[in-house]
């Protein structure tokens, strides 16, 4: 018994100082912690005196003892009776006690299973609570049946909540045609051996479409050299799925400088490479070190299809998004900005796949066991021991150690079967949305009913008007929405069934000739 009080002592102390258990704004949560809290403190008093009448008498302390000494033996049974029968009730209390810990386990779970990313009461705003695993018959169907995965809802939810979301700062409310202006992230672009320039990323939305953009802002231009604005026209074709699409440039005033501003498509929770891992130390495997070099090169390839070159390609003009979709930012800058009066087109693409070795060395050199210590000589970046044969390849070629020339038929050959891993994720991906669109697909269909069933029914304020009165058809519409959505058992419970309701939605939609009984709520006439 005293085993089995500390388990629950310890249970109920380890929940309370997880975060993850700690008091929310969440209703559920709070009755949860509640419930493990109120049955830890009943606890250890029913167990006490559970474990004083195992021992066939009530001997807390030293009078107890005396008094029970000089009992008689009659009054010795009688109370050892009565413990007994105590005892026994004692059982069955820990045995509900310990039920009512199992459910609250269970609810905390299920709890924790449905907010693993996020602390789901303070930071999804659309948290959807799901039964508690176990409780569905096996003829029921999961709520996921009926809608969108909860993983992609949540992801899709997260993101409409940062593009939507807009960041008090001094940034002015319109510039040209964007207004609801939020910033992002600040980065440094280096465009050639001499040249940088700080680059403000900032969120907008546009008046002309409504569509979200991101806007580049490069502060503080010199006034005698303008920007070359008419380069960009170059970058609006190309069309590429790991490529930040170019859309304008211009220059403004609207900051309090001379500013040149570049807008790229948004891509919603994406930040640069050197923030995602370098800043953030995050953890690298070779997996991902493959995905990003095959996605950036990717990228290229499109870019340099249309003959022109990215200049400025490093961790910082990067972007990879939460679910490892890499994206080339900044692309014109460097042309836009008159960074290069006349260049060797070949030799510009030769640096751009050379700066994908130089990201490789900066990421790599996070990590010391991919650093190599030379006497005499500065440390030099190789991978560990714990890469692969092919990636040491691919990492010297894009280093310029193998030979001189870098070509993607080359990175492609030494990626080997790795480029269909990319290619399976993408169409598992591809998978994923397609399922879930069927699935929403007749969703707005069945909204559409929802709407105009509601728009008809309980009008109070239209009760003498012959058109909306709740007469004829519109009576039988009223007993309908009573028998989809006010269904009850025969004991009178109200019955919850999303079938029910899905099934005759689109029997009505359908025009199916089933018939159906409709009873009026005083149950004296029936339809």
């Amino acid at each position: 018994q005293k085993s089995v009080t500390d388990r629950v002592q310890s249970s109920a102390k380890l929940r309370a100082s997880s975060p993850a258990f700690q008091p929310s704004p969440s209703k559920v949560r709070q009755k949860t912690v509640a419930t493990a809290s109120t049955i830890a403190d009943k606890l250890p008093t029913v167990v006490y005196t559970h474990r004083n009448s195992s021992n066939g008498s009530a001997n807390t302390n030293t009078n107890a003892n005396t008094n029970t000494s000089n009992a008689s033996s009659r009054d010795v049974k009688d109370e050892h009776q009565s413990l007994s029968a105590k005892a026994v009730r004692n059982d069955n209390a820990i045995a509900q006690l310990q039920s009512g810990i199992a459910k609250a386990h269970i609810s905390l779970e299920a709890q924790r299973a449905s907010g693993k990313a996020k602390d789901a009461a303070n930071d999804d705003d659309f948290f959807l609570m799901e039964p508690a695993p176990g409780n569905n018959k096996e003829y029921m169907k999961p709520v996921g049946h009926f809608a969108i995965d909860e993983g992609l809802r949540r992801m899709l939810t997260e993101e409409t909540r940062m593009t939507d979301h807009v960041v008090e700062s001094e940034l002015p409310f319109q510039v040209h045609n964007y207004h609801s202006l939020s910033p992002l992230e600040t980065v440094h672009v280096v465009y050639n051996m001499s040249g940088s320039v700080t680059q403000h990323e900032i969120k907008a939305q546009s008046i002309t479409d409504g569509n979200h953009y991101s806007l580049h802002r490069i502060p503080s231009l010199d006034p005698a050299k303008g920007p070359n604005l008419g380069a960009i026209d170059r970058w609006r074709v190309v069309n590429s799925p790991n490529v930040a699409r170019v859309h304008e440039a211009f220059t403004t005033r609207a900051f309090g400088d001379n500013s040149l501003v570049v807008v790229y498509d948004y891509k919603p929770m994406a930040s640069s490479l050197k923030h995602t891992l370098v800043d953030n130390r995050a953890p690298v495997t070779e997996a991902l070190l493959w995905s990003i070099v095959l996605q950036v090169v990717s990228g290229l390839r499109a870019i340099h299809a249309a003959g022109l070159a990215v200049h400025t390609l490093d961790l910082a003009t990067v972007s990879m998004t939460p679910t490892g979709r890499v994206y080339l930012n900044s692309c014109g800058l460097a042309d836009v900005l008159g960074a290069f009066a006349s260049y060797n087109i070949e030799a510009a693409l030769q640096n751009d796949l050379h700066a994908v070795g130089n990201m490789l060395v900066v990421i790599l050199a996070m990590n010391r066991e991919n650093v190599v210590a030379v006497q005499g000589q500065s440390p030099v970046v190789m991978p560990g021991p714990s890469f692969t044969t092919d990636f040491k390849e691919l990492f010297g070629y894009l280093n310029r150690r193998l030979t001189p020339v870098i070509a993607i038929d080359d990175i492609l050959r030494l990626a080997g079967s790795r480029v269909f891993l990319e290619l399976d994720a993408a169409r598992r991906e591809t998978d994923l949305l397609s399922r879930n669109l069927r699935l929403e697909m007749a969703n707005g269909r069945l909204a559409r009913l929802v709407c105009k069933i509601n728009f008809i029914t309980e009008r109070t304020d239209s009760v003498m008007d012959p058109e909306w009165s709740e007469t004829g058809d519109r009576y039988l519409i009223k007993l309908f929405r009573d028998y989809v959505f006010h269904l009850a058992s025969e004991d009178g419970r109200p019955v919850v069934d999303m079938a029910h309701v899905v099934g005759n939605l689109n029997k009505l939609d359908a025009g199916s000739a089933e018939r159906v009984m409709l009873m009026s709520r005083d149950e004296k006439s029936c339809l």
